[in-house]
């Protein structure tokens, strides 16, 4: 007896399956979480610390401003990018690389300036980011199994 469940079965009917996820981009989207929501506990954990707070007590003002950015604002767009594009929404590739993308361009940023030099800093800057670089080209090669429809609140 064959089963309804098996692939066969659903080409047999002739019923074609639109915007499967790949088994890529699942894994993507998990590790993106994972790598996501361990630091942004252990931040919050750590920033409870009363000595945390001692330490940024007298910095600049947007030293202030990229902590928070840095540690909590873009790893959550960059979780929330990673729900939508496991719900195939395509917008959240660009939630993702929103979250992804400034603090990139940021530490090339501040590799080429300890290293003062232009060469080195961006191949240095570079290949510290390499992973993060690599998710994102990962994400836009699977953009093509993303739908195209309108930002709408449904999920």
């Amino acid at each position: 007896m064959e089963s309804w469940r098996t692939e066969e079965a659903v080409d047999s009917l002739g019923v074609q399956l639109k915007n499967r996820r790949s088994i890529g981009l699942t894994v993507v989207c998990i590790l993106t979480w994972v790598g996501c929501g361990i630091p942004f506990t252990l931040n919050l954990i750590a920033f409870s610390s009363t000595n945390l707070k001692q330490a940024f007590v007298n910095t600049g003002k947007y030293s202030g401003i990229w902590f928070f950015l840095d540690w909590f604002v873009f790893p959550a767009l960059c979780a929330l990018g990673a729900v939508f594009m496991f719900r195939l929404k395509r917008w959240g590739f660009w939630i993702y690389c929103v979250g992804q993308i400034p603090p990139i361009v940021f530490s090339i940023y501040s590799v080429i300036g300890m290293t003062k030099s232009l060469g080195s800093g961006v191949f240095f800057g570079l290949l510290w980011n390499c992973l993060s670089i690599a998710f994102v080209v990962f994400y836009a090669i699977e953009m093509n199994k993303l739908s195209r429809k309108t930002i709408s609140t449904d999920f």
